[in-house]
């Protein structure tokens, strides 16, 4: 018994952090891309910020940062409602110096798939990408009026006409037509991911 407990663990190790390695080996911090479970981004934060404090972790993990933009919604009667949106569903970004300590209490916090990259490899993203990000999410806070119709059917093409995703194309999923949203699965970072839009954010492609 235990030794197929044993086997089973170096193969999880093996799969989730003893082999990482980063292409940045400088003992400096770089951000990178963590894949989550989509609707856990919060809960793998909230057990990230748990893990620093009580490992005292803060020279190592600097930052954990949940793209999302404000959308303020007025709907036919004038009435506002503000919300804010994952803008990347299932999708966190960490500031961190990336090594074996750090990679394998990542890749084993729960909802957590991996850290991404290309093969064995963490990719760092470029420098300055984040700080980019997270000026233009704040352009694209937004007022979205209400509509009064919604014309939109499963499996529709689209292409996304504003916000972070802009130019995008994908196929409609899911149509909420009481609040005017659509869900559509759109390629990013290589996975097909699910993300909820407001129809003025799209327009129908036409074949």
């Amino acid at each position: 018994m235990a030794s197929n407990s044993n086997a089973a663990q170096n193969k999880k190790d093996k799969h989730a952090v003893h082999e990482i390695k980063t292409v940045m080996d400088d003992n400096k911090p770089h951000w990178y891309i963590v894949q989550t479970y989509v609707g856990f981004e919060d809960a793998v934060r909230k057990t990230l910020e748990q893990k620093i404090s009580n490992l005292s972790l803060q020279k190592k993990i600097l930052e954990i940062f949940i793209p999302t933009k404000t959308v303020v919604k007025t709907n036919a009667k004038g009435d506002k409602k503000e919300k804010e949106e994952k803008v990347y569903p299932g999708y966190i970004y960490v500031h961190t110096v990336l090594d074996k300590e750090i990679g394998y209490l990542i890749q084993n916090t729960q909802y957590i798939s991996k850290i991404a990259g290309t093969g064995d490899y963490a990719v760092p993203l470029e420098e300055g990408y984040v700080d980019r990000l997270k000026e233009q999410l704040f352009k694209d806070s937004q007022t979205i009026e209400s509509v009064s119709n919604i014309d939109y059917s499963i499996g529709n093409l689209v292409k996304v006409i504003d916000g972070p995703f802009k130019d995008m194309q994908g196929k409609v999923c899911g149509v909420d037509a009481p609040n005017n949203r659509i869900d559509v699965l759109l390629s990013i970072f290589d996975r097909e991911t699910r993300v909820e839009l407001d129809v003025l954010e799209v327009r129908k492609v036409i074949n």
